[in-house]
């Protein structure tokens, strides 16, 4: 049996790499890195395993610690998909539907969220705006609204050229999700939104960038 924190120690892991790799693809032009994104894009909001042509992208090659059927509840047994895979899913496509048209990458490592959502309320002069959205994804009940919430705030990180860590956030989605764990989460988010970045990230997309609200 593996534990949760495996479990989300996993999930972090699995986005990272395949977001990080589709995103480099994507920057170099190549067509089926074009070709893939586009149908992500098209997957946000879709229930996993309903978009076969996607599977491969959001669902193959998952880490033996997220697949280990002694870990599934019965709902999962016969069919439902695990919050690892639902989370999975949402942060790649929405990876996609951040990504489109930006010539600068959109996953960047370290970036945590809160921080994201901070940056587009001091570049955009909509602070109060952008943090009545925010409050509203961290208060809405439902994956579907918070899920919506989520994208229109993606649409404007992309409008602003503002960069996720996908992997982490892949393990934010999944622990908003669960009750056991979705108040902590909430605090974390709030930390990070008001310790404000000491210093730039860097553009590579895979160094951490050095703030008071990221990864040390």
């Amino acid at each position: 049996m593996n534990t949760y924190r495996a479990r989300d120690t996993a999930l972090e892991d699995f986005v990272t790499g395949r977001v990080a790799t589709l995103q480099a693809r994507y920057l170099r032009d190549e067509p089926q890195a074009l070709a893939a994104m586009a149908r992500l894009r098209r997957g946000v909001g879709a229930t996993p395993g309903t978009r076969p042509d996607i599977w491969e992208l959001t669902l193959a090659d998952m880490p033996d610690t997220l697949v280990d059927r002694r870990d599934y509840t019965r709902a999962e047994r016969d069919g439902a998909p695990t919050p690892w895979e639902v989370a999975a899913h949402d942060a790649i496509t929405l990876h996609a539907w951040h990504q489109q048209s930006r010539r600068e990458p959109m996953h960047l490592r370290g970036r945590r969220f809160g921080t994201a959502v901070w940056t587009l309320g001091e570049r955009t002069s909509s602070a109060e705006a952008v943090r009545r959205r925010f409050h509203a994804l961290g208060t809405a009940s439902q994956h579907d609204a918070r899920l919506a919430y989520l994208r229109g705030l993606i649409s404007q990180f992309r409008s602003n050229s503002i960069p996720v860590d996908y992997g982490r956030l892949a393990r934010d989605l999944r622990r908003l999700d669960d009750s056991t764990y979705s108040g902590a989460l909430l605090l974390e988010w709030g930390r990070d939104y008001h310790q404000k970045p000491s210093a730039p990230a860097d553009s590579d997309g895979s160094q951490q960038p050095t703030s008071k609200g990221e990864d040390q």
